[in-house]
């Protein structure tokens, strides 16, 4: 089975609003994995281009004083939501988000990624967005864009969409062991994207195509939609109480950029509920 138990976890806040709700993303999953949490924000506070040497030095000297500044914000925030006891770290690194979680992740490897999929308003202080993206697009380990209003106690429902292929196959068994650790039922679905497939026949692939070894480990329910599978994806997490949708990344070269493919990309743009991404080449146990 593919091993998804992460040990350590890095949370991105960008102390927006949102940031309780992705601290308590990382509460819930460190709660259930026994994980340690680095919680980072990156401070970007860049000068206008017009400003003087005068200016920017005066600024430089403020730096430390706003840097102590927003760790104690940093640490409040974070100890309302883990607790005074919580074995934990907080930094405040300067710099853009895209630069200094990549370096982060380079540097400390950890197993999951955590951050917000919204951030503040402004551009002083835009977090995600389209920068959540950028981050997840590079991200060589799996990445949970958070969505919603509030983390949840306990993970009610799980979605996997699969393909039948070996890929699938990867993200489908990562998300039983994921199910299995919050004791949450598994919705697998596959979207039939050619017209003409009979439903019943369908239903009946997928059911041969789940190992009984997931099905060991957890409550599934195989789902087959038709039509295009980002939509009918996000169509389901609508329809039924999911707070979590697992996906399966193809990182794709594309030119100097990388791309993670329409449907995850759609998926995590759209999506009403958190949603897990898990990078190619995640190992299997």
């Amino acid at each position: 089975m593919t091993a998804f138990a992460p040990k350590q976890i890095l949370c991105a806040v960008d102390l927006g609003p949102a940031s309780p709700l992705v601290l308590g993303w990382a509460r819930l999953f460190a709660g259930a994995f026994g994980a340690r949490v680095d919680v980072v924000h990156s401070d970007w506070n860049e000068p206008p281009l017009y400003f003087t040497v005068a200016q920017i030095e005066a600024i430089k000297a403020e730096s430390e004083k706003r840097k102590a500044a927003l760790l104690e914000e940093l640490a409040g925030v974070t100890r309302e939501v883990f607790g005074p006891q919580a074995e934990l770290t907080v930094n405040v690194v300067e710099g853009h988000p895209v630069p200094v979680l990549r370096d982060h992740v380079k540097a400390h490897r950890p197993d999951l990624l955590i951050l917000g999929s919204h951030g503040r308003s402004g551009v002083a202080r835009l977090m995600m967005g389209s920068v959540a993206e950028n981050i997840v697009r590079e991200a060589p380990c799996p990445a949970l864009v958070v969505r919603g209003t509030e983390a949840p106690a306990a993970l009610r429902r799980i979605l996997c969409p699969v393909s039948f292929t070996e890929t699938g196959r990867r993200c489908l068994e990562a998300s039983a062991a994921l199910a299995a650790a919050f004791h949450a039922p598994l919705d697998v679905l596959h979207a039939a994207e050619e017209p003409g497939l009979r439903p019943e026949q369908v239903h009946d692939q997928l059911c041969q195509w789940v190992p009984g070894e997931a099905r060991s480990r957890c409550q599934i329910t195989e789902v087959v939609r038709h039509g295009n599978a980002a939509e009918q994806i996000i169509l389901h997490a609508r329809e039924h109480p999911v707070d979590l949708i697992v996906l399966a990344a193809e990182h794709r070269p594309l030119l100097e950029m990388t791309t993670l493919g329409t449907t995850t990309e759609r998926v995590m743009r759209h999506s009403p509920c958190s949603v897990l991404v898990l990078p190619r080449g995640i190992p299997s146990a």
